[in-house]
């Protein structure tokens, strides 16, 4: 085996460790909360010792980062994927918010990690959600301030409505089941329904 294929092997065992332990974490975070989870907790839900989470991760902090990390580049991308899209402004809007209705619920621990544990951040991961929040918060914006410029939407003070929206996207972690009936794909589609024909002409 040549030392390109091992070095290959080994970012993807890695890769898949981290995985692991980044997936074990948000469920011990989501459902203890971050502060009562230790690291050996982490490593006993895998069956490793903690020594092997410290070597993939310095400390607890860099654990939640990650997680927040990977939350935010999966609702970016599928953001900057709709924003590159060919469409008028309404079926904008009704695609990001079914689909970031749809994160929130296909994710419900991280999600309630993302927006529970912030303020278990440091100083400049805090700095850095804000900035990330508020160019996602701008996005909506954007999209919105098109729609009423082209006819589309009513003219709802921006902040408002796009609070709105945001807000009721964010907190179906707090309520969601899965075993409570509607599938999640159903309920965003039924927030996007609602929210945009409340901001129709």
């Amino acid at each position: 085996m040549n030392q390109s294929l091992r070095d290959e092997l080994k970012a993807r065992k890695q890769a898949f460790v981290q995985d692991e332990i980044t997936s074990a974490a948000a469920d011990l975070f989501a459902s203890g909360g971050y502060r009562t989870v230790t690291i050996d907790d982490i490593a006993a839900q895998l069956g490793y010792t903690k020594s092997v989470v410290y070597y993939y991760f310095k400390d607890k902090n860099e654990v939640l980062w990650t997680i927040f990390n990977q939350i935010h580049d999966s609702w970016a991308h599928d953001m900057d994927d709709i924003l590159a899209s060919d469409v008028d402004a309404a079926s904008m809007l009704w695609q990001m918010i079914r689909k970031h209705a749809l994160n929130v619920l296909e994710r419900t621990a991280w999600s309630a990690i993302y927006f529970r544990e912030q303020g278990n951040l440091n100083d400049d991961q805090k700095a850095i959600v804000e900035k990330r929040s508020k160019v996602f918060n701008d996005n909506f914006r954007k999209v919105y301030r098109r729609g009423v410029e082209e006819g589309q939407f009513k003219d709802i003070p921006t902040p408002l409505i796009i609070g709105g929206i945001i807000g009721m996207c964010n907190w179906t972690h707090d309520w969601y089941k899965k075993d409570g009936g509607l599938k999640a794909e159903q309920i965003a589609e039924h927030f996007a329904d609602i929210l945009l024909n409340g901001c129709k002409v």
